[in-house]
């Protein structure tokens, strides 16, 4: 999928991430962790807020639409363009950040171990690797073939996304509708998680070289539930 089209509606959907900035914030204090890199900086809806508390953050993108809109938000951030199975920083984090569902917008099991190989290159010794992910479980059954509307406060601009299991993908299909001077115009954009097994991640992420030190069932700090938390939140911790 491309972000470019939906980068400015971005921030629409997601309303409420600040909520949840406090949880990575205080993890990262209470692990001493000072260098950050977050991969799918997006908008800057995480990266921004710890970069105004003082945290040492970077960013990785690939759509330069976020970037953009992330220079001109804050224009000292750095973000470098790439893309999270492949980069290559000449820099070494204390911790990585892959939040919002990022990890599993890929195609594949081996693209996921790909991007945690990455993960494991850009850390210090017994850095942290923060993931944010969906719980297929419970989000298919409570939301499959479901419909959410986004507006902003002028109406000028609507979302809305479909989400529905296709193959191996849970899909959210965006439709953004802006009313301008132009008229009315219309974008529709396929977002496509891979529907990633828990069990073959931590497979994967202890055959990488990391392990996994807490779980959580969001970025609140709750407890994972396995059969009603939407979310899955795993820090992992680089081995030496």
């Amino acid at each position: 999928m491309s972000y470019d089209a939906i980068g400015d509606a971005y921030d629409l959907v997601y309303p409420d991430t600040i909520e949840r900035v406090p949880f990575v914030k205080n993890l990262l204090k209470r692990h001493q962790k000072d260098s950050v890199l977050e991969l799918g900086i997006g908008t800057g809806l995480f990266a921004i807020p710890l970069h105004e508390a003082g945290i040492d953050i970077e960013g990785l993108e690939i759509s330069q639409v976020m970037i953009d809109i992330v220079g001109q938000r804050a224009p000292n951030l750095k973000v470098h363009k790439g893309d999270m199975r492949d980069y290559a920083i000449n820099r070494r984090y204390d911790a990585i950040l892959a939040l919002s569902s990022v990890l599993v917008f890929v195609a594949n099991e081996q693209e996921i171990k790909q991007c945690l190989r990455r993960c494991y290159d850009h850390l210090e010794s017994k850095g942290l690797l923060l993931l944010e992910l969906p719980n297929h479980k419970v989000e298919i059954l409570k939301s499959n073939n479901s419909q959410e509307i986004h507006r902003s406060e002028d109406e000028s601009t609507i979302v809305v996304i479909q989400s529905a299991v296709e193959g191996q993908d849970w899909n959210e299909t965006w439709h953004v509708f802006k009313q301008n001077d132009g008229g009315l115009s219309h974008q529709k954009v396929v977002c496509q998680e891979f529907l990633y097994s828990p069990t073959t991640l931590a497979g994967q992420l202890q055959d990488v070289g990391f392990d996994i030190i807490e779980t959580r069932g969001d970025l609140l700090g709750n407890p994972f539930d396995e059969s009603n938390s939407w979310r899955r939140v795993i820090v992992c911790e680089r081995k030496d």
